[in-house]
């Protein structure tokens, strides 16, 4: 122990003596740990930490597959979980839980916008979480004309100041009469860590539910101790087969599956998160080959000291011990730089992931400490022990002989030139990396919308599930709009249209690139579909939305203000749907049959196509086309299957204004807030953006990865530079008296560029080729990022190849300059 501390010791010394030195290493070392370990503390929140309930590894999901569609799956119908709950032998008990939905607050001031998600009233005793305050839900609670809420903790604090007496205080939900039962404690936010403002009963015993066509809920199991999920999924194909003889009309072919919790809500993300986790290893490595190069230049010109101490009696562990001392002190102290960039790292990553789950809880807990520091003994072994090695074997004779200048060996600057070119190989991986994502990027921005989304502003308006607007059909799981929603949205957009500036307006059930409702449908005299059905997706429209949105007519007229409820429903397709379900045929004039899926109920009427409108990109601008279909807000069912009735409730306005109104958005925001007001003061407006951000959000995983991969790659060939610069630097000082020999013979400055510019191109034609080799085969990895463009792009590989190469000459250029400036005298007394 007192050897290593005197080495230690040592080691301190000699840094200090190369402040400069040892700078550059950690802060290289530094940058890779930190990208690093930035990375493992988004993976450690997302997949490796433990979720923070009562025994997380027992929790299940269980979902629902179909045989058409084995490897889908779907939530099972509501009341199916009684089934479940009496037949099995494997769970302790079951919940049903839905995502985190929008909503709207009223009755606490200003109408606003809220969080919610719907539960069973067990779902909080099988997560083992109790109230801060109050209870939970009572099993015969369920939504109603009045219902009682559980609120979060950040809820009670924020609407209610954290009032010790707000238990019974009642406000309204989407209509809903709600009071408030319970209070959760701080940080309790299932299942994605998402915010959510409270949580509404759900009572799986309803009649409502009784036919067994709702799809909506997820099952939440929390199995028995020692029982298996390989176990649980037999039990589950037993009960499955139970049901479907108790239910053939609604469970024929149906069956489960059964999918750890953790599992089932962040699997996805390693999809995403570890090839981002392979690009940071390979900064690390770029970081570590780098300083082992600096290490090895370090090495020759101490050279002459380990000889002197191998002499004096030093053995070659005693060697390696110190210099494995001053290797691992370097690499601590750029982990420790590392831990505090760290946190700059993650508030980067947050910034641009944004909505990532679990993004708030992204931190540096003891495991990410304890990572970052086992990264920190790795690159102390990897950039160090070369270097120790070759230093603990002096060859007394040959060393002790030399003079301090001139102490290389042929095979050590190999080593060097396999080392720079090992950078500029991985740092070639990343930039094609990055070059692939940036060309996606350009492609996306060049990908035609099927609209005009200049001068165009969006906001959304979620008109209730209850109260005025909707009443629920007794004896099953059937909602009636009442006439107010299409009166509602009619004047709403009377209102809009003459406000100053605006030039139309119209409404959209949902906005192009954010998806849509997905029907099946049959068409009039047409032969039957496929079991499957024939697929559209669908959106509620206004019929002013075509001018609006600029949506170019291509064939027949489009929905105009006649297409009314008493008369002939009509429909809009896209081009898509013509070529694709009428090939040689004109689709004007055809009838199709809408069907509400998985409901299995069909539209009370035929709709008839009227025309036919340029493709819109609906499901993003990297996604194809699928054939698609507008209808009419004026023209919808009298009664709605399920939660169909909310593309009904839910419009998205869409406003143009005149082109000098660019800058106005804020003032057009206002107004129309004031319209929403005037007809119905409960009712706020959210979601404003204008049309282009609404295009920009659709491709930002596609930026976000572009972004952290062009981030890598910059720090890769900041350090490759760095790596080929110290290379030549070491090239031109080691042949200055071969140099100085030339030029005393007549050679030209352009000789000299050419010696040294030679090295330094061969040396990065060879990485750029190994580079190209190892990107065919690992870009692959990102291949589901990519749009219109394959892994294997020549275009990009070659101009990734074409811009490392300029600036690896251009590192090289330095040292060349300064080679063709030897004085031939003083290079001959160089010895």
């Amino acid at each position: 122990m007192n050897g290593l501390a005197q080495d230690i010791r040592y080691a301190v010394r000699q840094l200090l003596k190369s402040s400069g030195f040892a700078a550059v290493v950690v802060f290289s070392l530094a940058l890779g740990i930190a990208a690093n370990s930035t990375i493992f503390s988004v993976l450690n929140a997302v997949l490796y930490r433990p979720m923070a309930y009562d025994h997380p590894e027992r929790l299940v999901a269980i979902w629902e597959t179909k045989p058409e569609h084995p490897d889908s799956t779907q939530p099972p119908p509501i009341a199916e979980m009684n089934d479940w709950k009496n037949q099995n032998h494997v769970f302790e008990d079951i919940a049903l839980t839905s995502e985190t939905e929008a909503s709207t607050l009223s009755g606490l001031g200003e109408a606003e916008p809220i969080r919610v998600q719907d539960v069973t009233p067990n779902f909080f005793g099988l997560l083992g979480v109790k109230p801060a305050m109050g209870r939970i839900f009572r099993p015969e609670e369920m939504q109603d004309l009045a219902q009682t809420v559980v609120i979060s903790n950040s809820f009670w604090k924020r609407k209610f100041n954290s009032d010790p007496n707000v238990l019974g205080k009642t406000f309204n939900i989407q209509g809903v009469v709600s009071t408030v039962v319970g209070v959760m404690p701080a940080g309790f936010a299932p299942f994605y860590g998402d915010r959510i403002d409270l949580w509404q009963p759900i009572n799986a015993e309803s009649t409502r539910y009784s036919e067994r066509l709702d799809h909506w809920l997820m099952p939440v199991a929390r199995l028995k101790p020692d029982v298996t999920v390989a176990q649980a999924q037999l039990e589950m194909n037993m009960i499955a087969r139970r049901v479907e003889l108790a239910y053939p009309a609604t469970n024929k072919g149906v069956g489960k599956k059964v999918v750890p919790l953790h599992q089932e809500l962040f699997g996805w993300a390693g999809k995403a998160l570890y090839p981002l986790f392979g690009a940071v290893a390979f900064v690390l490595l770029i970081a570590c080959v780098n300083v082992a190069n600096l290490l090895q230049s370090r090495t020759e010109v101490r050279r002459k000291e380990y000889a002197l101490r191998a002499a004096l009696g030093s053995g070659r562990r005693r060697l390696i011990q110190q210099l494995l001392a001053e290797s691992g002190l370097l690499a601590l102290l750029g982990g420790g730089l590392g831990v505090i960039l760290t946190f700059s790292g993650i508030a980067l990553f947050r910034n641009l992931a944004r909505d990532f789950p679990n993004a708030g809880n992204i931190s540096v807990d003891a495991q990410v400490l304890l990572f970052t520091l086992g990264v920190s003994i790795l690159t102390a072994i990897l950039f160090g022990l070369a270097p120790a090695l070759q230093a603990s074997r002096p060859d007394l004779t040959l060393v002790l002989r030399q003079s301090e200048g001139r102490t290389s060996i042929a095979s050590r600057g190999y080593a060097r030139h396999l080392l720079a070119i090992s950078e500029v190989a991985l740092a070639m991986v990343l930039l094609i990396g990055a070059g692939l994502m940036i060309n996606t990027m350009l492609r996306l921005h060049r990908v035609d919308p099927g609209f005009d989304s200049k001068n165009v502003t969006t906001m959304a308006v979620q008109l209730p599930e209850g109260g005025k607007y909707l009443v629920r059909v007794p004896g099953g799981d059937m909602e009636k709009p009442l006439p107010l929603v299409t009166t509602f949205y009619h004047r709403l957009l009377e209102r809009v249209a003459t406000l100053p500036g605006v030039e139309s307006a119209g409404i959209i059930s949902k906005l192009p690139t954010r998806g849509s409702e997905v029907f099946t449908f049959s068409i009039l005299g047409h032969p039957a579909p496929p079991e499957k059905g024939f697929y559209a997706g669908f959106a509620e429209v206004s019929p002013s939305l075509f001018a609006t949105l600029r949506i170019p007519l291509r064939k027949g007229r489009y929905l105009d203000e006649h297409d009314t409820q008493s008369m002939p429903w009509s429909v809009i397709i896209n081009e898509t749907f013509a070529r694709h379900y009428f090939p040689n045929e004109d689709s004007i004039g055809q009838r199709v049959l809408l069907r509400y899926e998985p409901y299995d109920v069909n539209e009370e009427r035929p709709r008839q196509i009227v025309g036919i409108v340029g493709d819109v990109r609906h499901f993003g601008l990297g996604q194809p086309v699928p054939p698609f279909i507008y209808a009419s807000y004026l023209q919808q069912p009298v009664v709605f299957p399920g939660g169909a009735v909310a593309a009904h409730l839910d419009q998205s306005l869409v406003v143009r204004t005149a082109p000098g109104l660019s800058g106005r958005q804020a003032d057009l925001a206002t107004a129309a807030k004031k319209a929403v007001t005037e007809l119905d003061p409960d009712q706020p407006v959210t979601d404003f953006m204008t049309m282009d951000q609404v295009l920009a959000e659709s491709i930002g995983d596609t930026r976000f990865y572009m972004s952290l991969l062009g981030l890598f790659a910059g720090i890769a060939v900041l350090l490759a530079v760095v790596g080929i610069y110290g290379v030549m630097s070491y090239f031109v000082s080691e042949r200055t008296h071969e140099i100085g020999i030339r030029v005393a013979l007549g050679a030209l400055p352009s000789d000299v560029l050419s010696l040294v510019g030679k090295l330094g191109l061969k040396l990065t034609l060879i990485g750029v080729a190994i580079g190209v080799g190892l990107a065919i085969g690992l870009t692959r990895l990102i291949a589901g990022f990519l749009v219109g463009v394959k892994p294997t792009d020549p275009v990009t590989y070659a101009v990734v190849a074409a811009g490392l190469m300029g600036v690896a000459l251009l590192a090289c250029y330095i040292p060349a300059r300064r080679a063709t400036r030897v004085d031939p005298m003083v290079a001959l007394r160089y010895e």
